[in-house]
């Protein structure tokens, strides 16, 4: 069944309305699930999405924690997984929902049915007469994260796998006509990381033409990771910042489109911050006190902390406008 509104997953609603603070969050509920740090939780989670199997799992589990013993550790990534990714068991087709519903064989609200109940299905179908057809396919269910899952996994599957967003597609190399069903691991990494450079491209694309339209005096210097970075000439600073506002909404929008999704809900619409510096540091407010630099930038350097601003100081500075 497809999901076409934000935060109808489980793991759509705890990105959308979880809170580290109260706990929450994806990874502080996964932290406890399994009884393990929210930052140890947080590699963990990441190495999942990235396509990350139970051996990796049970790897980092023992390097987290060396006084588990072989059979703790074992026991804790089943319950990560258990809690998260789900077990192995079966997507009804729409052909199967109709012929399940038509005989009052139970199966999940997503389309979800036990190995138990499509074998009762099938033999119900054949003591009945009926052709059985594509009844289910093999899917995740029963975890936080079993519909991102049957999602990454139907796209790696395809015969010619795409980005879902701007339908770049993968390596002839490893495609399924020349290597069948080997390397999903890499196949699903590969859906995450370049749906991540699709809204890299298309963020780059809009704040250029936003500075080019609005006069913006600024150019694109370099993105680490999940950031990206502008040099920006002081007096346009905040049009910039404005600039860099819109441009998440309309990337957000432009995915949550392509994903049949109808809304775009505010908390994902805006960055929590922009930060504003004249120098590149890991939080405006560092003073980055080191050996070679013990009395830190403000003092040692004559250099002011700089600002975080979210979406509403954005507006107050700028009344909302980039012209």
């Amino acid at each position: 069944m497809e999901v076409v509104v934000t935060g109808s997953t489980a793991i759509g609603w705890m990105t959308l309305r979880g809170s580290k603070s109260d706990g929450t969050d994806v990874h502080s509920k996964t932290a406890k699930a399994v009884g393990i740090s929210r930052d140890h939780a947080k590699v963990l989670n990441y190495g999942r999405f990235y396509g990350a199997g139970r051996p990796f799992t049970e790897l980092l589990m023992k390097q987290f924690n060396p006084s588990l013993s072989s059979a703790e550790v074992v026991d804790r990534t089943n319950a990560l997984f258990m809690a998260t990714k789900g077990t192995r068991g079966f997507q009804l087709t729409k052909e199967g929902a109709l012929k399940a519903k038509s005989l009052d064989i139970p199966f999940g609200d997503s389309g979800t049915i036990s190995a138990a109940d499509l074998k009762l299905l099938r033999s119900s179908l054949q003591t009945l007469g009926r052709p059985t057809g594509s009844l289910a396919t093999k899917a995740w269910v029963g975890g936080s994260e079993s519909d991102l899952f049957n999602k990454l996994e139907t796209i790696a599957a395809a015969n010619q796998p795409k980005t879902p967003v701007l339908g770049c597609c993968i390596s002839k190399a490893l495609e399924k006509r020349y290597v069948g069903n080997e390397f999903v691991t890499s196949k699903v990494n590969w859906v995450v990381q370049s749906s991540a450079v699709d809204y890299l491209h298309l963020m780059l694309v809009c704040m250029r033409w936003l500075f080019d339209t609005y006069k913006i005096d600024g150019r694109f210097c370099i993105s680490i990771h999940d950031e990206v970075r502008y040099l920006v000439r002081s007096e346009d600073r905040y049009r910039a910042a404005l600039a860099l506002q819109i441009t998440n909404l309309l990337t957000r929008s432009m995915f949550a489109y392509r994903l049949g999704m109808k809304d775009l809900p505010l908390s994902v619409a805006f960055f929590s911050a922009v930060d504003l510096d004249t120098v590149l540091r890991k939080e405006v407010t560092m003073d980055c006190r080191t050996p070679s630099n013990p009395l830190g930038l403000k003092e040692g350097q004559g250099i002011p902390p700089g600002e975080a601003l979210d979406i509403y100081a954005i507006i107050q500075r700028t009344n909302g406008r980039l012209g």
